[in-house]
């Protein structure tokens, strides 16, 4: 029997009406997950650079045969900075790190607008000759490469499909607020230029020893060095494998 002309155009009205509907709702439920992603994403973002994840001297490390250990050991890092010019302080971190992770990456950024006193190549050299002399005559840093990187480091980072990104600092209160705007330009670059989600930062605060070096002090003293002043800090902040090649390059 043939449904009645009326009753066929009611059906059809209900069946679109009913599908506009069950599209309207997909859209909102649709939108509302992506407000929620997006929301959820800039919490994350916005705690890390509030609240920064600061691994405090001494330095934990887990227990050999734990699963996080093994993990660690399959991981890649990142250790950034100038390493203008490399120390103590640098060198400590980066066995630290070599002995935690499996791989680890000194990157040194180069920036092709900037004019460097010491090059990065050479300060990239200095560094290498630092990791693979020691004290005590053997190699702790087997695993770690050194990187002269040319653009955004946080990209050259996921190239390498590293895990952790390490900034190395005296304290918080010395250098947190440079700190905070390099953590706000490498959470918010990869967004807006990647678009990859950033890598979480880690800032390690330096060994209580090494605390009164810095970069700065050090290019000073290779200065008054070549003005023919000595200074016996040099020797105790720089190690001996380099401690030649620091006072030729800054001197």
């Amino acid at each position: 029997e043939k449904m009645p002309n009326d009753a066929h155009s009611a059906l059809l009205t209900t069946l679109v009406t009913n599908h506009d509907d069950y599209t309207i709702s997909t859209l909102q439920i649709l939108l509302f997950v992506a407000i929620s992603a997006t929301v959820i994403a800039l919490s994350i973002l916005i705690f890390r650079i509030v609240f920064p994840t600061i691994l405090s001297f001494p330095w934990s490390t887990l227990p050999e045969n734990s699963p996080c250990r093994k993990r660690e050991k399959e991981m890649t890092v990142i250790f950034a900075g100038s390493f203008n010019p490399p120390h103590w302080g640098h060198l400590v971190m980066v066995r630290y790190l070599a002995e935690r992770y499996g791989r680890v990456i000194c990157c040194i950024g180069v920036n092709p607008n900037k004019q460097y006193d010491v090059t990065p190549q050479t300060r990239a050299q200095i560094v290498r000759e630092m990791l693979s002399g020691s004290d005590d005559g053997t190699n702790r840093c087997k695993n770690v490469q050194v990187q002269v990187v040319t653009g955004y480091i946080w990209r050259y980072a996921k190239t390498q499909n590293a895990s952790l990104f390490f900034r190395g600092i005296r304290t918080w209160s010395a250098d947190g607020p440079e700190e905070r705007h390099l953590q706000i330009l490498n959470s918010w670059g990869p967004l807006l230029l990647g678009p990859v989600w950033p890598l979480k930062t880690i800032l390690l605060e330096g060994d209580p020893r090494y605390r009164d070096v810095s970069s700065t002090v050090v290019r000073q003293i290779c200065a008054d060095i070549k003005q023919g002043r000595n200074d016996e800090r040099l020797s105790r902040w720089v190690p001996e494998c380099v401690l030649k090649k620091v006072v030729v390059a800054y001197g």
